[in-house]
């Protein structure tokens, strides 16, 4: 799995911060990936995830 955070389109790099992949304990897992900034009027931010199982990425505009 591979979590993404974009500012404006760019992936950011910077200022992410991620956890290790955790086991539920029900087959399933978690990570969580943050993206630490302060918001600027006009900004925008989105969450993109890729996984073997997904067709085409997942994004989430915030």
């Amino acid at each position: 799995i591979e979590v993404k955070w974009l500012k404006n389109g760019q992936e950011e790099t910077e200022h992410v911060v991620s956890t290790e992949v955790m086991q539920n304990g029900d087959w399933t897992y978690q990570v969580l990936v943050m993206l630490e900034t302060t918001p600027q009027r006009g900004d925008t931010y989105t969450c993109q995830v890729e996984h073997v199982s997904l067709r085409h990425p997942v994004t989430q505009h915030w």
